[in-house]
C-alpha cells in the first residue's frame, strides 16, 4: 500500500505543470508521502505550517453549517499551494510556481483523491 501512496503522490507532480512538489499528509501536519522534483519545495515545512490553517478551515466550515470543507488554496507572489481533504484525516497538496494553473492543480488533486479512495 505504501508503494501505491508513493505512486499517487509522484503522479501528482507529473500531472501539474510548474509543480515544485506534492504531498500526502495527516491533519496533524506530519507528511506521509511526498515527492519533489530536483530541489523542489520544503514539503515537510509546508505540511507543518499549513496544518493549523487546514484544521481551522474544516472547523470554520462546520461552525457556519457550510458542509464539509473540500479544499484550501493560497496564492502568493512566488508560488501557490492547493490542498484537498481526502478520506479521514488525510490531506493531499501540491505546491507550484506562481504561474502554475490552479484549475489544473485542483483537477489533478481530485483524481489523486479518487485513487486514494480505491486503496
Amino acid at each position: 500500500m505504501t508503494g501505491d501512496l508513493s505512486r499517487t503522490v509522484a503522479d501528482l507532480v507529473q500531472r501539474v505543470g510548474k509543480a515544485r512538489g506534492a504531498l500526502l499528509m495527516g491533519l496533524d501536519g506530519v507528511p506521509i508521502e511526498h515527492a519533489a522534483p530536483g530541489a523542489g519545495a520544503d514539503l515537510e515545512s509546508l505540511a507543518g505550517e499549513y496544518a493549523g490553517p487546514l484544521r481551522q478551515a474544516q472547523t470554520l466550515a462546520a461552525e457556519l453549517d457550510l458542509g464539509a470543507a473540500k479544499g484550501f488554496s493560497v496564492r502568493a507572489a512566488s508560488h501557490q499551494v492547493v490542498f484537498v481533504f481526502a478520506s479521514g484525516d488525510l490531506i493531499l497538496g501540491v505546491d507550484a510556481g506562481a504561474t502554475g494553473l490552479c484549475g489544473q492543480m485542483r483537477h489533478a488533486l481530485a483524481q489523486a483523491r479518487g485513487q486514494l479512495g480505491e486503496l
